[in-house]
């Protein structure tokens, strides 16, 4: 009796070894996620932002800058004191349109509303300018506590960076009202340029959106400046609009601000595939588990897409830009320099070429 044999014979008495059931019924290599992937980046960044901010809310720094000797103008207080309850109410209606609406409309926070939250809490990376080198003042006489600066952020560097009065009724608001409808506007008009010229290729989107922001942002803080909120100190006056002014406009602030940070978030909301899906989204159909899982998911990689984006086209620039920035404009009251000016033989020069900036002989992390 002939043996038994586990291979198959063809017609022509060629041997045909067996396939693997494993490899017929299934492809053994998984396939990337890169949503999961951000989505890890987006809740360590969130984590860092929580506990920077809640190390300044329970620290000795969380109190009020005050304005100092200068006087200031009662009609100045006045449109403050509007702009601090305008600019609020108006992201109220921002976050109302973008957000609760879209919600309650599709049942779910859609992708867009997402992106919207997360530009909201861009707000964290507000003075990083002043990382290692003061060149962002803001006025005092608006509601403050400081800023999540010194023993608050890990290996913050220039002296007296809590002092800067992050005025909360504006600068948190403002990063949707302000900041934000720049983005929407550009999407907005990116979408007219499209319907009008529809050979617009990918290189053409991308300058529109990097040329309209930067030029959107050069308008929207040329105009706050003028109001004397806040004030960009520290620029290279060759790339300065109104240089020498105590309301010069940088220019590589609205670029890498403007063109880039906020640019990135827009390329992330406009540019998609044949699903309408964002870059961000990629593997999310291979997500295991609930619907509300993916959600949480997905915000977590478009909240760590939005800030590391930021962090890396605007704060990382900004440490160089602001460590070669000329010597400040003069005529700062006061309540803008804030005993910020910690430089030089006498400890109250502003910082500017050959004038060394004092570091901190305790930083802890």
């Amino acid at each position: 009796m002939s043996a038994i044999r586990t291979d198959s014979t063809t017609a022509t008495g060629v041997v045909a070894p067996r396939t693997p059931k494993a490899r017929l019924s299934s492809d053994p290599s998984p396939k990337p996620r890169p949503v999961v992937q951000m989505a890890v980046i987006g809740a360590l960044l969130l984590a860092f932002e929580i506990y920077v901010l809640a190390k300044w809310v329970f620290g000795p720094h969380f109190t009020p800058t005050p304005p100092g000797p200068d006087p200031i103008s009662p009609a100045t207080l006045t449109l403050f004191t509007v702009m601090q309850t305008v600019i609020p109410i108006g992201t109220l209606v921002c976050f109302w349109f973008w957000v609760v609406r879209p919600w309650r409309r599709e049942g779910h926070l859609p992708t867009s509303s997402m992106f919207v939250l997360a530009g909201a809490m861009l707000f964290f990376w507000d003075m990083c300018m002043n990382y290692t080198s003061i060149t962002l003042f803001y006025n005092s006489h608006l509601l403050n506590f400081g800023a999540w600066a010194n023993d608050s952020w890990p290996g913050w560097t220039s002296p007296a960076g809590n002092r800067l009065p992050e005025p909360l009724l504006i600068v948190v608001p403002a990063y949707t009202c302000l900041v934000f409808v720049q983005v929407m506007f550009i999407l907005w008009l990116l979408r007219k340029a499209k319907a009008r010229w529809p050979g617009m290729g990918f290189f053409g989107a991308l300058a529109v959106i990097v040329v309209g922001l930067t030029l959107t942002d050069t308008f929207v803080e040329g105009t706050v400046l003028r109001t004397g909120i806040y004030a960009y100190p520290g620029g290279i006056r060759a790339l300065t609009l109104f240089a020498g002014e105590t309301y010069q406009v940088p220019m590589t602030e609205t670029f890498f601000f403007g063109g880039l940070g906020l640019g990135a978030i827009a390329a992330m909301m406009h540019f998609r595939d044949d699903k309408g899906h964002t870059i961000v989204e990629r593997g999310l159909d291979r997500v295991p588990g609930s619907d509300r899982r993916r959600q949480i998911v997905k915000f977590l990689a478009v909240f760590g897409a939005v800030h590391l984006a930021f962090a890396v086209l605007y704060m990382a620039p900004n440490q160089w830009l602001s460590s070669h920035s000329d010597p400040f404009p003069a005529g700062y009251p006061s309540y803008m320099e804030n005993g910020m000016c910690a430089s030089g033989a006498d400890g109250r020069t502003c910082p500017g070429p050959g004038v060394p900036m004092p570091r901190p002989t305790n930083n802890p992390f």
